[in-house]
Parts: structure tokens; C-alpha cells; sequence
């Protein structure tokens, strides 16, 4: 496999990891807030509805980076096989 290809599919799962960090970082970040900002009406069922939220909304927009890590992983196992 050429040196470029490969270390643009390197480049491409080290890019979606970190997005899909910081997508996860967001999302606690998020439910911090929602707890300082309602003290008193914030209960525990309510910060377990929005963590299920949250997690809905991690799991639909890390959807097409997990898919490029995906393939990137499957691309360079398929190459590296060949040689």
C-alpha cells in the first residue's frame, strides 16, 4: 500500500476518535449545565432522561465517524494483508 494512502487512513481514524471525543465532552458538558443552572428542580430522574437524551444524540452524530473509522480499520487490514 502506498505510504500517502495509509497515512491518510491513520490520519482519518485519529480525526474521528478525537471528534468523537469531543462530541462525548459536549454532552457532559451539557448535563453539567442543566445541573447548575436548575439546582433545586434538577432530581435525579430528570439527569437520567437527559443522559438518555444525550446518549441519543452521542449515538446519531458519532454514527458516520465510527463508520470512517470502520473502514479505515477494514482498508488497512485488507492492504497490509496483500503485501
Amino acid at each position: 500500500m502506498p505510504r500517502i494512502s495509509r497515512l491518510l487512513l491513520i490520519s482519518a481514524i485519529v480525526a474521528g476518535i478525537l471528534i468523537v471525543s469531543a462530541i462525548c465532552w459536549h454532552s457532559v458538558g451539557e448535563i453539567h449545565y442543566m445541573k447548575s443552572f436548575y439546582p433545586k428542580q434538577f432530581t435525579v430522574e430528570d439527569a437520567f432522561y437527559a443522559s438518555a437524551v444525550e446518549l441519543v444524540k452521542v449515538l446519531i452524530i458519532s454514527l458516520p465517524f465510527c463508520l470512517i473509522i470502520a473502514i479505515s480499520l477494514y482498508l488497512l487490514r485488507h492492504f497490509d494483508k496483500k503485501s
